[in-house]
């Protein structure tokens, strides 16, 4: 492979990557925000309420979540009015993530609140990272802090985890989604 083959890859490569990151805008903050929230709430649920309620409680969020993000999603798409080819990979991703935790708590049989947490934060980590890789940098580096987090908390501090998941996990979220939105990345 010669030198020319490998720089018109690399300009490709920082075109699309440019091009992802100009489509989603500021808007992933929006996105940040919301789920920090829902996070905040519903960690302090597993906190303080029996397990019933606060799996009531998650299950409320998320279905609100949902609807609230196709919402954000249509109007900041209408604001933009930009056509992205961005937004329907990165949909189809999270419905495949919700997907295969959905599968990977049915196969090991995960049945504490605080395994299945661990499992979903960490995986959605992991997407922030992927996702921050193509978009913007910011965005990987909270994937990473968020999983640094959520480990810390669960070995140094497993009385109060979702205590200290509500505060810190969705108080990042929302922290640093206020960020880009204030910068418009």
């Amino acid at each position: 492979m010669g030198s020319n083959n490998v720089s018109d890859d690399l300009k490709a490569i920082r075109q699309i990557m440019e091009r992802s990151s100009r489509a989603v805008g500021g808007s992933g903050g929006w996105f940040m925000v919301l789920w920090g929230s829902i996070w905040f709430v519903g960690f302090l649920g597993n906190q303080f309420l029996p397990a019933d309620t606060a799996g009531y409680v998650w299950m409320g969020l998320s279905c609100l979540g949902a609807v609230a993000s196709i919402l954000i999603g249509i109007r900041l798409g209408r604001q933009t009015r930009v056509r992205s080819t961005v937004w329907r990979p990165i949909t189809l991703g999270f419905l495949a993530l919700v997907a295969f935790v959905l599968l990977l708590v049915w196969l090991f049989d995960l049945n504490s609140a605080r395994d299945i947490s661990l499992l979903i934060v960490l995986t959605i980590s992991l997407c922030y990272v992927l996702i921050g890789l193509f978009t913007h940098g910011g965005t990987a580096v909270i994937g990473v802090i968020l999983a640094v987090v959520t480990v810390g908390l669960a070995v140094l501090l497993p009385d109060f985890f979702f205590l200290a998941m509500a505060f810190l996990s969705g108080g990042l979220l929302i922290g640093s989604g206020l960020l880009f939105v204030r910068r418009g990345e």
